[in-house]
């Protein structure tokens, strides 16, 4: 899974098709991935833990992002 090691270091995004019908959490356990990521999209869709995927999904996995200072005074 040298994939999901590159995903987590690197920040680049991944895209996923299932081989079998699963739940989002299924496949982010599946994958290691368990609270290490940002935000998961099906078919173009922010995604829950509780999505069904299936052989016709297209998941990207975001990976978290951090980073920016907020220099507006107005949204402190």
């Amino acid at each position: 899974m040298k994939q999901i090691a590159d995903l987590l270091e690197t920040g680049i995004i991944e895209t996923y098709t299932p081989k079998r019908k699963m739940l989002v959490k299924d496949l982010l356990k599946e994958l290691n991935l368990e609270g290490k990521y940002f935000g998961i999209l099906v078919d173009g869709k922010k995604a829950s833990e509780d999505t069904v995927l299936d052989e016709n999904s297209d998941i990207v996995i975001l990976p978290h992002i951090a980073g920016g200072e907020n220099n507006n005074p107005l949204l402190k």
